[in-house]
């Protein structure tokens, strides 16, 4: 062991951590090149009127704070779905300034303008993984972004938001199979 220190922050959805499938395979293949797993945690409730977004993006922020002050990474892989891009669209350049940081981004919400602009002002290497079948999939805001980053492309043919096909098992291991294999590539560039 060289002492290298590879720290991946899991960002999951509201609804769905990283036990489902569109999360636990990337988390497969960041653990298979050696890093080490931090799930954040958000707030018993998602943000409504009382509860503004700010107190959502307070607690992630100093949850990866205290991550990455705990782990002293020499590299971040940043592992965030639907809600979570939202989160990590938002978090400041300066906290991730000193060490190489990556994302891979999975069924982003790219059509929320704020998102595409944190994600292309990150400047980070990314691999952006939407559904073709997903309601919340924005193919041009999709494709501004991962042209901004020269970012690597996932869309799986048909795939919801869950990055399954519905009515279709076969596609739908298909697509997790095409996701796994993308992101063994994207990490071990």
């Amino acid at each position: 062991m060289n002492g290298h220190r590879h720290l991946a922050i899991v960002l999951p959805g509201q609804s769905y951590g990283p036990l489902g499938p569109a999360i636990r395979i990337p988390l497969l293949a960041v653990e298979q090149v050696g890093a080490e797993v931090v799930e954040v945690r958000y707030p018993e409730r998602p943000a409504t009127e009382d509860e503004p977004w700010d107190a959502f993006h307070d607690s992630v922020l100093e949850q990866v704070r205290a991550a990455v002050a705990d782990a002293r990474p020499d590299e971040i892989t940043f592992v965030a779905k639907s809600l979570g891009t939202v989160a990590l669209a938002a978090l400041p350049p300066s906290l991730l300034a000193q060490v190489p940081v990556r994302a891979i981004w999975l069924t982003p919400i790219f059509g929320q303008a704020s998102v595409r602009a944190g994600a292309i002002a990150m400047g980070r290497p990314s691999l952006l993984v939407a559904g073709g079948g997903d309601d919340l999939h924005a193919p041009q805001d999709h494709a501004a972004v991962a042209g901004a980053l020269r970012a690597e492309s996932l869309v799986i043919p048909r795939a919801d938001h869950l990055l399954e096909v519905p009515g279709d098992v076969i596609a739908t291991a298909d697509g997790f199979r095409s996701l796994a294999e993308r992101a063994l590539g994207f990490l071990r560039r």
